[in-house]
């Protein structure tokens, strides 16, 4: 037998043997998500055959009409929803080179960080270490490259302290005049990756990743008393606003239809990999379980619409547009979850300042308790899909995975499909129905929409500050431009 059946069929031994009175709907589903289904197949070609999805690519577009194209099949109710993309930037090839007193030293591994500028940028280096504010304080970085290094980046808080770090290194080197910032990459074997910066598309300063070895390489060269002048020449395809989609499939509810229920992946990616865990192989699972619902026949109380996002690099447009479009649905959207931290096992979620979840969700994880156990975390999440949903007071859940493979290769060249933990996707993909169920025909949700004052409240026990400023999106929100008005 397989590993992969085994664990499927003490999941099915032990999870769906609860005493849980769940209902026909919840057991029929659990049991087609954890029997085979095609959900391997549609990551192996999201991931080899389409590649990376970068918004505005030819791969992104290919993504969509692919998934529409399966959704249709599988005989649901799908859209495309059209929205516009601020700016177009696709990065072509990033190469550098370093120069001492006597000719080029060295070319060293680099990428450039989403929107730096195109063309040839050429200064001295200086190193600024951890590029705290006392480091720059310590230093002349006028109109000079800042070479910043960084922790090996192993897990999700590793993932989250680098770009806090990447945010406050960012705005003190555009404070102090610094003509560029080079980021030593987190990640060990030269592995490069790519991040949007707080600016995002209004990113006006060139930014890069050089490859951790090389980065070391250059400290050293600068600590033993050598000048060093980079060199970056960043090519990328360029142009104004483009419209782009989102897929949306629906499973309509029977009598609480006008109530809905969200469940989304992001379905863009950087292209420096393939997008296997971040975020491929949960398109894959939000897929699977439209299909497998609609193949029953399952008809839940509330609505149930299945959104594959795009643009969520970039600053999670897609799911923005989602809110401003359906603006007068959104005191009826009584739930609206993201998956999009890989591939490893569900341990619990992420409830964004809202502890009215608890309770709710242990009853909906009790038929997959087996695949246990789960704990559930207040903290908000500013950095995915939810992020608008939080914004607008409706209620969201993150669900939150074991790091399996997720940091190291996070928006890296490695993130491809053989890095995804396929047996943890398989478990997961039935906890997230389980969850989606229940959301959807529980009779007396205790969730519902929370007003500005309440969000106020949450944006200031969560800290929310700091994460919306790095986001770039603190005076949006203060100014009643994002989110819920006053």
């Amino acid at each position: 037998m397989k590993p992969l059946s085994l664990i499927i069929l003490l999941a099915l031994c032990c999870g769906l043997s609860s005493t849980y009175a769940q209902s026909t709907q919840t057991s029929q589903l659990i049991t087609a998500m954890l029997a085979d289904t095609p959900l391997e197949e549609d990551l192996q070609h999201l991931c080899d055959v389409i590649g990376g999805r970068e918004s505005g690519s030819e791969a992104n577009d290919a993504a969509v009409e692919w998934a529409f194209a399966q959704m249709k099949a599988a005989s649901l109710d799908v859209q495309l929803e059209e929205f516009t993309m601020p700016s177009l930037w696709l990065e072509s090839a990033t190469t550098a080179s370093l120069h001492d007193a006597d000719g080029e030293v060295f070319s060293p591994m680099v990428v450039s960080k989403y929107h730096s500028p195109v063309g040839t940028h050429r200064s001295t280096v200086a190193f600024a270490r951890k590029g705290s504010q006392k480091d720059f304080q310590s230093l002349d970085v006028a109109g000079k490259w800042v070479l910043v290094e960084t922790e090996k980046c192993m897990d999700i808080a590793g993932l989250f302290a680098e770009y806090t770090q990447a945010y406050e290194v960012e705005e003190r080197a555009r404070d102090a005049g610094a003509a560029g910032v080079v980021f030593m990459s987190s990640r060990p074997k030269k592995l490069l990756y790519r991040f949007t910066t707080s600016r995002g598309v209004a990113a006006n300063l060139p930014q890069i990743v050089m490859a951790r070895e090389d980065a070391q390489r250059c400290i050293r060269l600068l600590e033993s008393g050598i000048e060093l002048e980079l060199s970056v020449t960043v090519t990328a395809r360029e142009s104004a606003q483009f419209t782009t989609h989102n897929v949306i499939a629906e499973i309509p509810g029977t009598d609480l239809a006008d109530e809905i229920i969200v469940i989304g992946a992001h379905i863009d990616s950087w292209a420096l990999g393939t997008g296997a865990n971040d975020n491929g192989c949960n398109v894959a699972l939000v897929m699977d379980i439209a299909r497998q619902m609609q193949r029953l026949g399952i008809r839940p109380r509330r609505t149930v619409r299945f959104a594959l996002w795009n643009g969520e690099e970039q600053g999670f447009f897609g799911s923005h547009a989602y809110t401003v479009d359906h603006a007068m649905e959104l005191d009826r959207h009584r739930m609206a979850m993201s998956i999009d931290i890989g591939s490893g096992r569900i341990i619990g979620f992420f409830t964004n300042g809202d502890e009215r979840h608890y309770e709710q969700l242990d009853r909906y994880l009790e038929p997959v308790s087996a695949m246990g156990p789960f704990l559930h975390i207040p903290n908000a999440i500013v950095g995915t899909d939810n992020l608008d949903f939080l914004l607008q007071g409706v209620p969201n859940l993150v669900a939150n995975h074991k790091p399996y493979n997720y940091g190291l290769n996070y928006h890296a060249s490695s993130d491809t499909y053989d890095k995804v933990d396929l047996q943890s996707l398989k478990l997961n993909s039935a906890i997230i129905a389980a969850v989606t169920l229940g959301y959807a025909n529980e009779p007396n949700l205790a969730t519902s929409r929370m007003t500005r004052a309440e969000l106020d409240k949450v944006v200031k026990d969560q800290s929310l500050e700091f994460s919306l400023r790095m986001f770039d999106l603190w005076n949006d929100w203060t100014a009643g431009n994002r989110g819920l008005k006053n």
